[in-house]
């Protein structure tokens, strides 16, 4: 994996200073813009972080990562029936440890009226998410309510209180790949890897006085070691939400 950063056409200013800080940030080269396939070629690189005018995204040589709604709106119709919804129960306070582009956050934010403590391990998706979550303001107040983090969720809970927050939700990227957008797959790409360790889900448990909720592909196991008993599960179509109850 090799990333470079460059700009839209035309860029301002600001789009050049935000390109320079980002390539700085991730040790990686600044290229001036040229067409896609010209940067991968002279770059060698298997993505670029592109500082546009409307949006930031990562892309590869076919396909683009963004921060964006998604089917937030398909979900909401769902409303309180909707898999999520339910596993994660009444909130004002959720730390997502694991919060890739947001979108289960948003859901929650939207949907339940919460607060959101959202921590990024990744520094290519926490600079997504800088840009990104600011822009979702226009469309969607609630994403106000999403507090950004980047650092290590195992550090991060350590520094909180016991039950401090209503509840502890943990999607770690699924054991095997599965068919997704394909945009899911330069997500996989940047993301952290670590799974649900023993250690993560004992910090959540300790600071979460109502659930913790881990998100797994249908069909995977929690891991075996898992220091929590799981009082129940909520199926999605593709997904499974293990509950755990303090």
């Amino acid at each position: 994996m090799h990333i470079a950063v460059t700009t839209g056409y035309n860029p301002s200013d600001a789009d050049r200073a935000r390109a320079r800080e980002l390539s700085e940030r991730f040790a990686a080269p600044l290229v001036e813009r040229r067409a896609y396939h010209a940067l991968f070629l002279a770059t060698g690189a298997t993505h670029l972080y592109v500082v546009g005018r409307d949006h930031e995204e990562v892309r590869a040589p076919e396909v683009a990562c963004f921060v964006q709604e998604g089917l937030l709106a398909t979900k909401l119709d769902e409303g309180s029936r909707h898999p999520f919804v339910r596993a994660i129960g009444p909130c004002t306070s959720l730390v997502d440890c694991t919060l890739g582009l947001a979108n289960d956050a948003l859901h929650a934010a939207v949907s339940l009226r919460c607060s959101v403590l959202g921590v990024e391990g990744s520094p290519v998706i926490h600079a997504l998410l800088e840009e990104g979550l600011p822009r979702l303001w226009a469309s969607h107040a609630a994403a106000r309510q999403i507090h950004l983090h980047h650092g290590d969720a195992v550090d991060v809970l350590r520094g909180l209180g016991d039950r401090s927050h209503d509840v502890v939700f943990l999607d770690p990227m699924m054991s095997r790949p599965r068919k997704s957008a394909p945009s899911f797959a330069v997500l996989r790409t940047f993301a952290m890897h670590e799974g649900a360790s023993g250690e993560l889900l004992r910090q959540a448990a300790r600071v979460a006085r109502g659930r913790v909720v881990v998100k797994l592909g249908k069909g995977d196991p929690l891991p075996a070691d898992a220091p929590l008993a799981f009082s129940h599960q909520v199926r999605g179509v593709h997904v499974t939400y293990w509950v755990h109850t303090s």
